[in-house]
């Protein structure tokens, strides 16, 4: 294990609180508890709300699991629920003191993607007839409207390609989406209904967003509300992307910095995981300041394939509502992701980033003012991104490369004054001085330590990748809480004088959190779940599998 290291004491602590200040995406904790919610989707209407008996049977799930508010799905999968049932459905839970709204799942809609053949072809005219038709349905139906994550497009086909003309996909297909969200969701919902609310729930795959036609600053802007898609599932799994938990964080939390007011929940599902699992996206989606959980969905989790993960769920509820009210003021390094921008080489570098311990703070602008900041090949996607580097580093700012970043900056003459950017054959980090600032280069084999490959076997710490990492932290740790000593795989979060250590792992874990410039190293425990506790020593945190624990 790393031995504990102690801040510099000659760090200059007023600058840093200062940017880190700046760098807080909320004001206090909030004391709100956290609200539960659920879909029930066009085949779950059709199946289990159309009885007087299926209804009282959801109703008493929903008391179970404290479920407060239910989308009710108007379309999916080619299907169109009943106009009769989806009103009794509506009424009933209404009487019932839960809050209803709609959902559209924009699936099977007609001829079908070149690509992901269950999303649609937008330039196709009969599509979009039908787009519109059912949000006025919907409309007609429903004063709140929840678009399911399929609102996308990746199609080549011929028409697509001859209406693209000149245009790249990404260009042809970020026009499109919003023309067609204008036209064929927004104005038709609100000639039926002008009262309506419409939310976009955005994907997990937030790599892909600029390839097929998410475009969250203008689809944002024009939609009433945003929710994030924080379903991580088992990082083992490549059927689901090896899915870092640690992105649920990252993606709320970069949403947020962009919607601002209009984010919403989290939302996750049971597929792909066990309990502990599935339980892994509960608490990050908490963590990340979600005040409203979508759980999809009820057909799914009253079955006995995942009644495991609804039951756990129900049991945490209580540790989560308490936890939801200790969050907020998060702190860490700015990381920088430009809306629409390539991972290049390095896709959703930043979840593995965080799952070092090394905590975050997303952020879609330039960190200008931050102390410190963290720079991977997303940031080629700002033109203006070399002279605001510079600018950043003559202002004492210190950069944290990516090894792939560092490659695409090597020998720019705008740079020239720092030497090579290029990481010395063998060598895993890399410290420069540049002016008034710093730039920290770390290899992608310390990122690569977080992976999990699909025999759930992650790389081992050899000596050199021991003491890179233990030298990364330690420059990490002067400008934000970190853990010295924890192995790949446990995420810190500070939040305004607490820290949350959440342990992502399937073994125990022994580790200290360092506060940087307090003077005392003693711990107050002030949550913990899971079985996690604070040692006697009131220094050590003792952390079993999949838990959790937040000092002061």
């Amino acid at each position: 294990m790393f031995s504990r290291q102690t801040v510099a004491p000659n760090i200059r602590w007023p600058r840093i609180l200062s940017g880190l200040l700046l760098l807080l995406l909320a004001a206090a904790p909030s004391l709100q508890a956290v609200q539960w919610q659920t879909l029930f989707t066009a085949q779950d209407v059709r199946d289990d709300l159309s009885t007087p008996a299926g209804r009282e049977a959801a109703l008493a799930f929903c008391r179970r699991m404290h479920i407060t508010k239910v989308y009710l799905e108007v379309f999916r999968d080619g299907y169109q629920a009943d106009a009769t049932t989806l009103g009794e459905a509506r009424n009933f839970f209404r009487r019932a003191g839960i809050h209803v709204a709609g959902c559209v799942a924009t699936t099977d809609l007609g001829k079908p993607s070149t690509g992901w053949k269950i999303v649609a072809c937008y330039t196709n005219l009969a599509n979009r007839e039908h787009l519109a038709s059912i949000f006025r349905y919907a409309a007609s139906l429903f004063n709140e409207i929840i678009i399911d994550d399929f609102f996308f497009t990746d199609c080549q086909c011929s028409e697509c390609s001859a209406a693209k003309g000149s245009m790249s996909w990404t260009q042809y297909r970020d026009r499109l989406m919003v023309q067609v969200s204008r036209q064929d969701v927004l104005a038709p919902a609100r000639a039926v209904n002008p009262k309506v609310r419409i939310i976009l729930k955005y994907p997990q795959w937030y790599d892909q967003y600029q390839n097929r036609g998410y475009v969250v600053d203008k689809e944002t802007a024009l939609y009433d509300r945003i929710w994030v898609g924080t379903e991580t599932r088992d990082p083992a799994s490549p059927h689901w992307g090896n899915t870092q938990q640690y992105r649920g964080f990252f993606l709320y939390r970069w949403l947020s910095q962009i919607g601002g007011a209009k984010t919403g929940g989290g939302w996750f599902d049971p597929y792909g995981t066990n309990a502990a699992f599935y339980m892994d996206q509960a608490w990050t989606t908490v963590l990340a300041g979600a005040q409203q959980v979508f759980l999809f969905h009820y057909g799914s989790l009253i079955s006995p394939r995942y009644q495991a993960q609804a039951r756990a769920l129900e049991q945490a509820e209580p540790k989560l509502e308490a936890l939801s009210k200790l969050v907020g003021q998060w702190e860490g390094i700015a990381a920088y992701k430009p809306i629409s921008s390539s991972p290049g080489s390095e896709p959703y570098i930043f979840d593995q980033v965080g799952m070092l311990g090394i905590p975050l703070v997303p952020t879609a602008t330039f960190p200008a003012k931050a102390p410190a900041a963290m720079f991977a090949e997303y940031a080629m996607h700002d033109p203006q991104f070399v002279p605001e580097l510079k600018r950043f580093l003559e202002n004492g700012g210190t950069a944290f490369l990516t090894e792939g970043l560092a490659h695409r900056l090597n020998l720019d003459p705008r740079l020239a004054a720092y030497g090579s950017l290029e990481l010395p054959k063998g060598q895993l980090i890399e410290t420069k001085k540049a002016g008034p600032g710093q730039i920290v280069i770390f290899s992608d084999a310390l990122p690569d330590l977080a992976k999990v490959d699909s025999e759930d076997r992650v790389e081992q710490l050899t000596p050199d990748l021991r003491a890179a990492l233990n030298q990364l932290r330690e420059a990490v740790g002067n400008f934000t809480p970190i853990s010295p000593d924890a192995p790949p795989r446990v995420a810190v979060f500070p939040m305004g004088g607490r820290v949350a250590v959440m342990n992502y792992t399937e073994l125990p874990v022994a580790c200290h959190v360092e506060m940087g410039g307090m003077a005392s190293t003693m711990r107050t425990q002030v949550f913990a779940a899971n079985g996690a506790t604070l040692a006697s020593d009131r220094e050590t945190l003792r952390l079993p599998p999949h838990s959790l624990i937040v000092v002061e």
